[in-house]
């Protein structure tokens, strides 16, 4: 895991500092694998139901509703897992031949990033509360299912993930270390999440469950 990580951090920062800009993707930036229930999206005003094999596109808002689910496999090779009631927004996907970038909103709900990718791939999730920026190949965020009071995001593997809003920054630095983040405040200070309770929370949030990998 540690070769690994300075392997991504190493390659990040050839791509940033090579000469090659990094330009929008100009086709689907992912294909839909599974769905279940009737998750939709939103591409020019106009709603349209997600099915396996559907493509995603910039500018798309993926919605999920109390009983629908989907699952999105990017260009750059992630998983992202969308559970219900879910509201997604994809700003923007950027690649310069070398890695990719990616701007997306999280308007409600949760989101699971998951790899092993097939290309490094950076990402930017802005939330009502705080944005989320890391390389890391395997995250989870989401809003207290209660009202959005407030932001969890937890780490799944041991490359940096930094939390940031306009009163503070907390970066997250291996499996299962979490920060949460109120309205208004902070993010608060690292904490080592068991097993048990990581895998409690994402069973709650993803129901109904994802078929087994």
């Amino acid at each position: 895991m540690i070769f690994r990580a300075a392997w991504l951090i190493t390659l990040a920062c050839l791509a940033g500092c090579s000469s090659f800009s990094h330009n929008s993707i100009l086709g689907p930036i992912g294909t839909i694998t599974v769905t279940a229930g009737i998750p939709a999206v939103t591409r020019s005003n106009r709603p349209y139901i997600l099915a396996k094999h559907s493509k995603v596109y910039i500018g798309d808002i993926i919605s999920t509703d109390q009983r629908s689910t989907a699952r999105l496999v990017l260009v750059s090779g992630q998983t992202i897992d969308i559970p219900p009631q879910t509201q997604w927004l994809v700003i923007d996907v950027t690649t310069n031949g070398i890695d990719y970038k990616s701007s997306s909103s999280l308007v409600l709900g949760a989101l699971q990033v998951k790899g092993p990718g097939d290309t490094p791939h950076e990402f930017f999730i802005r939330t009502a509360i705080a944005e989320l920026q890391t390389l890391a190949e395997h995250f989870w965020l989401g809003y207290h299912k209660k009202g959005n009071a407030g932001l969890i995001v937890i780490a799944m593997d041991d490359i940096p993930l930094t939390v940031r809003n306009s009163n503070g920054t907390r970066t997250l630095y291996a499996p299962r270390q979490t920060t949460t983040v109120a309205p208004g405040a902070a993010p608060q200070s690292t904490v080592e999440w068991s097993e048990q309770k990581l895998q409690n929370t994402l069973e709650y949030y993803k129901e109904p469950a994802f078929p087994a990998n």
